[in-house]
């Protein structure tokens, strides 16, 4: 889910830099924070999905005001996604978006919602805690059972055998207890913090490097200039 959050980031943040058209210096100011929103989009989801107060890499990607009004929402992650589908309505508009242009936008946005949906399913929905405690009761009763069904096979080797499974059977269940929540801190969870400064890193480079589409998008070619034919006298 997360890989795939960080495509449609980039999908939406080009999408936004080329197709807006810009009228001028403030537009693209404005047009700057709103993809830099779509980055604190992804920082608010991993703050969200851990449980975590706002901090200050978030309240870096947008305005004061903005920040302050997220302090007092119940899901700042929605009320981002809710100023970046304004912000497309207020483009089409004004005339700088068309309306293919803006359901294309809109469905980009549409896919970090339900990624957003999917991770906290996995949240909430952990494996019962009954299942875990059968689970596990069940392989033990099978590591004690097991050798008696093997020794007069294996007659000495019972032993190496039976630790062997027991310890892979073991494992096994132990995994299922570590992915269940994947978000966290844990050294076996995602690594959340390293994903985001990538999708930040992506789109401070995207407003560094796209040019203004106020003016040409040609690459810069020099147009050489004519120089003038030199007289020649006799």
């Amino acid at each position: 889910l997360w890989g795939a959050l960080v495509n449609t980031v980039r999908n939406l943040t080009q999408g936004i830099s080329v197709v807006v058209k810009e009228q001028s210096a403030q537009e693209r100011v404005e047009k700057e924070a709103i993809l830099r929103l779509i980055a604190a989009f992804s920082v608010s989801m991993k703050l969200h999905l851990r449980t975590e107060p706002l901090d200050d890499q978030l309240a870096s990607l947008m305005s004061q005001t903005q920040y302050s009004m997220l302090k007092d929402t119940h899901h700042p992650t929605l009320q981002i996604a809710f100023w970046i589908r304004d912000y497309l309505q207020q483009q089409h508009d004004c005339n700088c978006l068309n309306i293919y242009q803006l359901t294309s936008l809109h469905n980009l946005l549409d896919n970090m919602i339900n990624i957003l949906g999917g991770c906290e399913r996995i949240l909430k929905t952990p494996l019962p805690l009954i299942y875990t405690i059968k689970l596990r009761q069940l392989l033990l009763i099978f590591c004690l059972i097991l050798p008696l069904e093997i020794v007069s096979t294996l007659t000495w080797w019972t032993g190496l055998v039976i630790a062997f499974v027991s310890f892979t059977l073991l494992s096994i269940e132990q995994i299922g207890a570590e992915i269940e929540e994947p978000f966290g801190h844990d050294p076996n969870d995602l690594p959340l913090n390293a994903i985001c400064n990538t999708m930040l890193q992506n789109v401070e480079e995207l407003i560094k490097f796209a040019p203004s589409n106020t003016h040409s998008y040609s690459l810069a070619r020099q147009q050489p200039t004519e120089v003038e034919p030199h007289s020649t006298h006799f």
